[in-house]
């Protein structure tokens, strides 16, 4: 089963491209209808992305280190999301656990919402360990200064669907925030087949991207985030 999880995630595009997607007749509210694999995204209870509210949180240490480097491998338009694959060198350790960095891709606007409020893009950078558990570290962005990582991620975005370019020295750092408080808990996958048990890490400090950059990326990608789900008796860690 986790070979075939990593492969829906790392994957160019998964066998069912063609079915899911984020319109009225394909959009997250009929996923569960498309395929009988895709249940767990109406009945799994630890479903992601979610709203997170500060003052329902747990207080704990962080325990986040970030290894990132700039081994990027190539960038594709998969037909959900502009995404940039790696070659597994570099990543995190959390909770004394090493994650490799596989790929990272881009939502408009946010699928995680924070005390309510959704932002114009968030970035998930996915990772997996030596035993392929998973781990999103999601980065949210916001309107302000221009982003020059971004600016050399547009340049190679490719608009057709399928288009792969070779992309390499991608400053993984100057994605991320200075701060690295985060908030932690368990979840899933944000698309089919929604497989659960994936541990996510949102950092509590946003990133700047200009309106153009923003807008670009919209261009590209359209709407495509799924709407928070329940919480339920999940438990959300906060580390400063």
């Amino acid at each position: 089963m986790k070979k075939f999880f990593l492969s829906l995630v790392c994957s160019v595009g998964s066998m069912y491209a063609a079915q899911w997607g984020y319109d009225k007749h394909n959009g997250p509210d009929t996923w569960a209808k498309l395929d009988s694999k895709f249940k767990l995204c109406n009945i799994g209870m630890k479903q992601s992305s979610i709203n997170i509210e500060s003052n329902k949180t747990t207080e704990s240490r962080n325990e986040l280190h970030l290894l990132h480097g700039t081994n990027s491998k190539d960038i594709v338009n998969n037909g959900h999301t502009i995404m940039l694959q790696f070659n597994e060198a570099g990543g995190l350790v959390y909770q004394n656990k090493k994650y490799n960095l596989v790929q990272l891709h881009f939502h408009t606007p946010s699928e995680t919402q924070i005390e309510g409020k959704s932002y114009p893009m968030e970035m998930h950078m996915v990772h997996k360990d030596s035993e392929d558990n998973l781990l999103v570290l999601a980065v949210l962005f916001q309107k302000g200064q221009n982003n020059a990582v971004l600016n050399n991620i547009l340049s190679y975005a490719p608009m057709d669907i399928g288009k792969v370019y070779q992309m390499d020295m991608i400053y993984i750092s100057q994605l991320l925030p200075k701060n690295h408080g985060y908030y932690a808990f368990g979840g899933s996958l944000t698309t089919p087949p929604c497989e659960e048990g994936v541990q996510w890490i949102v950092l509590k400090e946003s990133v700047e991207a200009s309106q153009y950059q923003l807008d670009a990326l919209h261009a590209i990608l359209k709407d495509n985030a799924r709407g928070v789900q329940p919480l339920n008796d999940r438990v959300i860690l906060s580390a400063p």
